[in-house]
């Protein structure tokens, strides 16, 4: 696959696939955020906070090009939906604007 970037090795067993940007053999990698966070934690023996802390400074901070690698926050789609709902501070259509 020849313009795929990954993550450092460390970081093998967090990786879940790849998708094709533009159908132009333009490959993504994909990995688990939680995988990551619990490769982070293993690593710097620390608790969940401070590696959470230190992925995104030293990760995800660090992807910002067209074919980085994406970190997928896995979740259901009931998740997705009070997730969406709550970023977005949308009300219950049985809630009062008044």
């Amino acid at each position: 696959m020849n313009n795929m970037k990954v993550l450092p090795d460390d970081f093998e067993e967090a990786f879940i696939g790849f998708t094709e940007k533009n159908m132009k053999s333009k490959f993504i990698a994909i990995y688990d955020r939680n995988k990551c966070i619990e490769i982070a934690m293993r690593n710097l023996k620390s608790d969940k906070d401070t590696a959470i802390a230190w992925f995104e400074k030293n990760i995800d901070e660090t992807l910002l090009g067209e074919y980085d690698p994406l970190i997928l926050f896995p979740m259901s789609y009931i998740q997705y939906l009070g997730f969406f709902t709550a970023m977005h501070n949308i009300k219950d259509e049985d809630e009062d604007d008044y």
